[in-house]
């Protein structure tokens, strides 16, 4: 690791060091450094990675710690936001900004969270499908036996800006006034 990453990631845990260590060996330097994060900006083939210093406990499928946030623009119809949300927990969905993160302890495991997120979405598969396949696809990966699903996108990603994003519509059936900046409720 460069000497900055060193420095901001000299008092973190060891395994969100390793995450860093990993992430760094693979795409380079980040290219944003805070003292709980790190950002890495289009990191092909991903829009965004974050390395948190903080993890999130997860057990599906088994006991672990999040602490790896992989970004992809994928548009995510709010009818199937529940099934990816009941998919796994640990599965973002913006749908204003069209991009999906999936967050776990290694990016091949990413990669298999947003395909199987990629096939609810578009049909190819239902929730307990996908939870099973997961959950079969992650022991093949830990025993060293790498799936096409942990390799990669086993779709084409949306390029940034195609599209991708829903920028909803109003519901209220009549204007609803605008606050100004003061926040003092009057209309700006």
């Amino acid at each position: 690791m460069t000497e900055t990453l060193d420095r901001v990631v000299g008092d973190w845990p060891e395994e969100a060091q390793e995450a860093a260590r990993r992430t760094a060996e693979r795409y380079g330097p980040p290219d944003e450094t805070m003292p709980r994060r790190l950002v890495w900006n289009h990191p092909l083939p991903w829009k965004r990675i974050v390395v948190n210093r903080d993890a999130s406990e997860h057990h599906f499928p088994e006991p672990h710690q999040d602490r790896i946030e992989s970004w992809v623009d994928l548009e995510v119809p709010r009818e199937s936001a529940a099934d990816v949300a009941a998919f796994n927990g640990s599965i973002r969905v913006n749908r204003t900004r069209g991009e999906v993160a999936a967050t776990c302890h290694v990016e091949a495991v990413n990669f298999l969270a947003v395909n199987l997120a990629h096939d609810l979405v578009s049909g190819r598969i239902g929730v307990d499908e996908a939870r099973r396949e997961y959950t079969e696809m992650v022991a093949s990966h830990l025993m060293g036996r790498p799936q096409a699903y942990t390799s990669g996108f086993a779709f084409e990603p949306a390029s940034t800006g195609a599209g991708t994003a829903d920028e909803d519509r109003p519901v209220a059936p009549h204007e609803v006034p605008t606050v100004s900046a003061r926040g003092t409720g009057r209309p700006a």
